[in-house]
């Protein structure tokens, strides 16, 4: 049993021999030398593989966020672009309103039968008992106090007020409504005459008083400016008539007039550069 061992380890012991001496004599052939590097080749290229797949996914990484960095700088300007894009639009829109506004309001001016100065309503004050209007024009254009002041609303030309006080770039309107308005109107179907009263922050609406008893009025008649008193020319539309109110005695009635004017809607305005009588400048001034 002990010598069969031994056989069979000489045995095994001689093919070891055997294979190692054949492979030493292959190692020295130069096909089995390329062979053998194609070996170690093979071996190390999945590490040497996964090392370059290791540089490139950082390169691509690194680059990825430069380029990130680039199209998130590109997005800032092409909004901040379109932001200036959006505001040049909305600012031409608002000077091609402008423009046609002006042509609009010298469009209606020329029609005028007097020279106007065009101003524009820059802010208004309301007060308890007291209203003005102040526009944008003032003594530099030709205004002086108590011009008539007139507008040009839904179609038709109509009354304001007038200038009570001036500076050199700006006036101040005391409109038809305030109760210290005074202004010379007449009926315009029937020509009776009166004088037009505001009734300040009590009512919207006028007073037209001192109209003849036996004048026949009727709702929605037109009243005018009569031209007495020097200050607004004749014939431009102050409102129309709501209601009479005629008393049991006196020779005269009233009648509250609705203003055609929309104060609260006003823009622009039309003041009338003409020179008022020194005789009623020096009444008002009074």
């Amino acid at each position: 049993m002990n010598s069969r061992t031994e056989r069979s380890r000489s045995l095994l012991i001689l093919f070891i021999l055997l294979f190692v001496s054949f492979a030493a004599m292959g190692f020295s052939q130069k096909k089995v030398v390329f062979n053998f590097k194609s070996i170690v080749y093979g071996l190390v290229y999945p590490f040497q593989m996964a090392g370059v797949k290791s540089v490139n996914f950082v390169e691509n990484f690194f680059t990825s966020l430069k380029e990130n960095r680039r199209l998130r700088e590109e997005l800032a300007q092409t909004k901040a672009l379109l932001k200036e894009y959006e505001r040049t639009l909305y600012d031409f829109e608002e000077l091609k309103a402008e423009n046609d506004r002006l042509r609009r309001l010298i469009g209606i001016q020329s029609h005028f039968e007097y020279d106007t100065v065009i101003a524009e309503v820059v802010a208004k004050s309301p007060q308890n008992f007291f209203k003005t209007i102040v526009v944008n024009r003032g003594s530099s254009s030709g205004v002086q106090r108590w011009m008539p002041v007139i507008a040009y609303q839904d179609g038709q030309k109509c009354v304001v007020g007038k200038v009570i006080d001036v500076q050199k770039n700006s006036s101040r309107v005391l409109p038809l409504t305030d109760q210290s308005s005074y202004i010379g109107a007449m009926l315009k179907k029937s020509r009776h005459s009166g004088i037009l009263v505001g009734q300040g922050s009590f009512s919207d609406n006028v007073l037209l008083k001192y109209i003849d008893r036996n004048a026949e009025i009727e709702y929605g008649d037109p009243v005018v400016t009569s031209g007495m008193g020097g200050v607004f020319p004749k014939g431009i539309l102050v409102g129309y008539v709501q209601s009479v109110v005629k008393k049991q005695y006196g020779v005269f009635q009233e009648a509250v007039v609705k203003p055609t004017v929309d104060l609260s809607r006003l823009e622009e305005v039309y003041i009338i550069v003409k020179k008022v009588m020194e005789d009623y400048r020096k009444i008002l001034e009074e």
